[in-house]
């Protein structure tokens, strides 16, 4: 069993432990999206031990060959730069803040790592949980978000949780409601989940994408951002990475960032980090 702890204190101890970052990309300065390419797992000894995006499919799909093909290429020489313990090869790629981790195995910790971390992966590559998954609604993985939220982040959390949990846009006498339950000064966005059918999860993500585009039209302000909560990977999900793959690359176009998870839990941190507050 994995243990991810985003705060000060491991939350127990296991045969193996130490601290673990997220090894990100940043293929457009001009749209900002990040996404993760690999996990970087140290162990208390000082052992390094790394994983990283071996299909760029996705990439492809969301770009073009020539992204794809640069992806391949800087991958390898960051895995051969953390490995030497020599500086990253280039400014668009960088380690998110160390965590604590603990396993039975180094391996075993930066596979789960990786699996909970680098939605990019391929999900045929990716050991299918042993467990039964039961799917999750939107009400629920935002309770679970913003429960974890409020336990890493306090009272900052509930800065940007939105009381009335939906924006309010007011068209003459009338007032209408956009469900966005994260909201700042600088930043709108919105947390769904995507853990039912192909087409039922196709809707969920439309019905966000009216939402956020008349945010963006009405609110302008620095950033439109939204939180996809997936199931756990399987062959069966390919054709679903494809359909994200193609939101993701529409949101981008738009000016909205899309980022999925396979676990509610994993959403908190980000949106703190992308929200911040002054």
């Amino acid at each position: 069993m994995i243990t991810l702890n985003f705060g000060t204190e491991p939350l127990q101890v296991n045969e193996l432990s130490g601290s673990w970052q997220s090894v990100r990309w940043l293929p457009n300065l001009a749209t900002g999206e990040t996404l993760n390419i690999g996990v970087l797992f140290k162990e208390g000894s000082g052992a390094t031990h790394t994983r990283f995006l071996e299909s760029f499919d996705r990439i492809r799909c969301m770009y073009d060959d020539a992204l794809a093909s640069q992806a391949k290429f800087l991958v390898a020489m960051v895995r051969q730069a953390i490995l030497s313990g020599s500086a990253l090869p280039s400014p668009n790629v960088f380690l998110s803040e160390p965590k604590y981790a603990s396993g039975h195995s180094a391996d075993q910790i930066t596979d789960s790592l990786f699996l909970h971390t680098v939605p990019l992966a391929r999900a045929r590559r990716i050991r299918k949980l042993d467990r039964t998954v039961v799917p999750q609604h939107t009400a629920d993985v935002r309770h679970i978000v913003f429960a974890e939220m409020r336990r890493i982040g306090g009272l900052h959390a509930d800065r940007i949780i939105s009381s009335e949990r939906r924006f309010a846009v007011q068209d003459g006498e009338r007032t209408h409601f956009l469900d966005i339950p994260l909201q700042t000064d600088k930043a709108l966005g919105t947390i769904i989940s995507t853990q039912y059918a192909a087409r039922s999860a196709e809707l969920q993500l439309l019905r966000a994408d009216n939402d956020l585009q008349i945010a963006k039209r009405l609110y302008r302000q620095d950033r439109l951002l939204m939180y996809v909560v997936r199931g756990e990977p399987s062959v069966e999900a390919e054709r679903f990475d494809d359909l994200l793959g193609d939101f993701r690359w529409k949101f981008s176009k738009l000016g909205v960032e899309m980022k999925d998870y396979s676990e509610p839990s994993l959403v908190a941190a980000d949106v703190l980090e992308d929200m911040k507050i002054a």
